[in-house]
């Protein structure tokens, strides 16, 4: 049986030796649950390759303060998923977004054969698993005290329809990465950036091509294209409306 497990955050992919996560809830002393769900955290354990980009992501921006009576850094958050599959069949995904990297180790011993190991722990605020339990235990979303159904968020964009090569086509959502690992739907942005268009019928491997115009200005109008790809997201590089 062969069994791979490949971690994709922020961009960065690397293959796993180990992951785990918990859920559990507190009992009475009759044993009946008195809490929602609570745990979800994922562990980490990987073969350390050299790279220090786990550690960098957790270390960026921690001198950027929160404001509160009590100044601490401000968190960032980061997004990615676990794609585990035996015999190239997909066994498990775990699609994280809006986490925490909150403990971070390394260890080696040279007096044995085994290779140096790198451990983490994420903090997620949002969970899918398998794409069929949502979970989502964020603060503006939920009383953020434990893990609760996720609930599709009401948004002011209206799914797009365009007829192209014969096919019809679903924009259900078109969105770019901020500094802060957050999504930003506004397009009219100062520097170019890196667009994510999602569709709801894909066609993976499908050339699309796309027009985005500015109502508040006949003359910006621009071109771009793009495939599908197998998350049924178009990935338009240097996106910008002028």
């Amino acid at each position: 049986m062969n069994s791979e497990i490949i971690l994709e955050i922020n961009g960065y992919k690397c293959n796993l030796l180990k992951y785990k996560y918990c859920f559990s809830r507190n009992i009475d002393h009759k044993g009946r649950p008195v809490t929602g769900m609570l745990g979800g955290n994922i562990y980490i354990e990987m073969e350390s390759n050299g790279s220090n980009c786990i550690l960098d992501m957790m270390l960026v921006d921690t001198d950027r303060q929160r404001p509160a009576f009590f100044s601490h850094a401000e968190p960032f958050p980061v997004w990615g998923k676990i794609l585990h599959s035996i015999d190239d069949m997909m066994f498990r995904e775990l699609a994280f977004d809006e986490a925490y990297l909150y403990c971070y180790d390394e260890i080696m011993n040279a007096t044995e054969s085994s290779p140096m190991l790198t451990r983490f722990l994420i903090s997620p605020t949002r969970l899918d698993i398998n794409r069929t339990i949502r979970l989502d235990r964020r603060m503006d979303t939920t009383d953020g005290f434990w893990w609760e159904e996720y609930k599709e968020e009401e948004s002011s964009q209206s799914v797009v329809k365009i007829n192209y090569d014969n096919q019809t086509i679903y924009i259900i959502d078109a969105y770019w990465i901020d500094e802060n690992g957050m999504k930003q739907r506004c397009l009219n942005v100062e520097k170019p950036v890196t667009l994510y268009i999602k569709v709801d019928n894909p066609v993976v491997g499908k050339l699309v091509e796309l027009s985005f115009e500015d109502k508040d200005s006949e003359l910006s109008t621009v071109r771009y294209s793009g495939k599908i790809n197998k998350e049924g997201i178009i990935i338009i590089d240097k996106f910008k409306m002028n």
